[in-house]
């Protein structure tokens, strides 16, 4: 008998099984969410785009950390996820602006019916994450040189933010109408973020509880990948299963609710457990790198990198053959080797996170230095900038060259290499580490200018450092020194005719501009050694100017 006949005929009234709503009831929410879906879509276009652009290739190195990349992937996604969290809560509370509540509540649709049809069309803005998030994955792993695996639980999470998003949004608005929570709700969230992120917690799994996790330092902190996103998934379902809530409760909606909250309050808690074999790892990176380390003799070269990115092998052996290239088989030392090491660059965005991380020995990052053991020391994170590529390839040359390699471990200063011919030549061979490492070399050119211009300064008496971005080797050179070994990459014949003089042009005596007048070049300014040097850019915790290199 149905809920109709029964009144007709003078029978009780039976409600709708709360339970099981009438099919008719899927069908308005079925209905309302394609309409709905299409204005997320609409409000959902210009932060898509803003996430693609954010991850089309710019100004970047060779290597791509794939696991770096995966941890970092969710951040592109939370302006999205502020976008639809506004919009679908300002969907669902249409009709209150409108003033047409009333007019719905009388239709036969119920308000759950509604509610269910707003959640369904956050599926629409998450589709298009997944999108998002599956073309970047795609994207990481054709470039050219990768280290470690993409991380499948990491690129989802931005998906998953953009669902919880909207949902958040749909629970919000059944329970605070009012036109600002949405607003309110995205300041609070951008609050808490920033604050678990702060680099006090660092070392703490509290920072797990955050939606998003910043992933700097990811080689040194522990990462609960999989937890974090069943975790994201259940905060996903409690507030979906809320805002159903608050139309009655059901004991499936309750039984359903009970069970994410189980699952999530676990996720929650197996994510503030620190494994204690990563923190062991990354103390081991600090104190005794050699023990987690492979290594392998290439063409004469011992190269050794720690066990996370031993794919950068194969890269670094191609840098040392490019540079080696153009130098004189005779200028080649007879040991030379390229071994990973913790350095200042590894902490370059950090802040004061190290000081925070408890199972890491005490090694201020002004402490943080290449040794001066004759070695070539790359970074953990290698290659992400085309500078920290040329940088390598200057530093192989200097080797070969006779020049310092790395700041002096005591003092932390760098020689004075401004106007010697051998400096240029340094500079030179080492931007043939790679096919773009020139650009490097110029990147870091044109940052020395506006540090000149930004000082005030006269650029004839501004030096600085063979690497930039903390990443100091032995020497400082000037600008000059640097403009002429750019025109020197232009010369086809440059190898040659270097080659040729050899053993004058890397003599300290040599200057640059003999260098410039023995294979006619003219027009590259002033090289004569400034006679008040100062440092454009140089981060006096880690390196300071010293004497002239001898």
């Amino acid at each position: 008998m149905t809920i109709t006949d029964a009144a007709v005929s003078g029978g009780p009234t039976v409600p709708p099984d709360p339970g099981r709503p009438p099919a008719a009831e899927w069908r308005v929410a079925a209905a309302l969410s394609r309409r709905e879906a299409i204005r997320l879509v609409r409000a959902s276009l210009v932060p898509l785009a803003l996430a693609v652009l954010m991850n089309l290739p710019t100004n970047r190195g060779d290597v791509t950390d794939l696991r770096s990349a995966s941890y970092n992937a969710a951040f592109t996604f939370l302006l999205l996820a502020a976008v639809v969290l506004v919009v679908s809560h300002r969907a669902v509370t249409r009709s209150r602006r409108h003033g047409s509540e009333e007019m719905l509540t009388a239709t036969p649709a119920p308000t759950r019916a509604r509610t269910a049809g707003h959640l369904l069309a956050v599926l629409a803005p998450t589709a298009l994450a997944a999108v998002v998030a599956a073309w970047l994955g795609w994207d990481l792993t054709a470039r050219g040189t990768t280290v470690g695996d993409v991380v499948p639980a990491e690129l989802a999470v931005g998906p998953v933010l953009v669902a919880g998003a909207g949902c958040l949004g749909v629970l919000l608005a059944r329970m605070w109408p009012q036109a600002f929570t949405p607003y309110v709700a995205c300041v609070v969230i951008a609050a808490v973020e920033l604050g678990v992120n702060t680099p006090r917690l660092a070392g703490s799994g509290a920072r797990w509880l955050a939606f998003w996790v910043e992933g700097s330092l990811w080689w040194a902190l522990p990462r609960h990948s999989t937890a974090h996103l069943i975790y994201l998934l259940g905060l996903v379902t409690m507030a979906s299963l809320g805002a159903l809530l608050r139309h009655g409760r059901t004991r499936r909606l309750v039984a359903l609710a009970m069970a994410a909250v189980v699952v999530t309050t676990g996720t929650a808690a197996a994510q503030t457990r620190q494994p204690q074999s990563v923190w062991r790892r990354a103390n081991a990176m600090f104190a005794d790198p050699s023990s987690v380390q492979t290594c392998a003799e290439r063409d004469g070269v011992r190269y050794c990198a720690f066990e996370i990115s031993t794919d950068l092998i194969d890269h670094f052996e191609e840098m040392v053959g490019a540079v080696r290239a153009v130098l004189p088989a005779s200028a080649w030392p007879e040991d030379i080797a390229v071994t990973q090491r913790v350095t200042a660059l590894d902490f370059e965005y950090v802040g004061d996170s190290p000081r925070w991380l408890p199972h890491l020995p005490d090694m201020p990052r002004e402490r943080i230095r290449q040794p001066d053991d004759g070695e070539i020391h790359p970074a953990v994170e290698f290659g992400w900038s085309t500078e920290q590529e040329t940088g390598f390839g200057v530093e192989v040359a200097a080797s070969a060259i006779g020049l310092p390699i790395v700041p002096d471990p005591g003092d932390g200063s760098v020689c004075l290499a401004a106007g010697q011919a051998r400096a240029v030549v340094a500079l030179w061979a080492g931007a043939h580490a790679t096919d773009d490492a020139d650009d490097g070399l110029e990147g870091v050119v044109e940052r020395t200018e506006e540090a000149v211009a930004s000082a005030g300064a006269e650029e004839a008496e501004a030096v600085f450092p063979i690497v930039d971005v903390d990443a100091y080797g032995g020497f400082a050179v000037s600008l000059a020194d640097a403009r002429l070994a750019l025109r020197l990459l232009d010369r086809d014949d440059a190898a040659a005719r270097i080659a040729e003089r050899w053993n004058v042009l890397t003599d300290p005596a040599t200057s640059s501009s003999q260098l410039a007048d023995a294979l006619g070049v003219d027009d590259v300014g002033s090289l004569e050694p400034p006679l008040e040097p100062f440092m454009a850019h140089m981060d006096p915790d880690i390196a300071t100017l010293g004497r002239p290199c001898r």
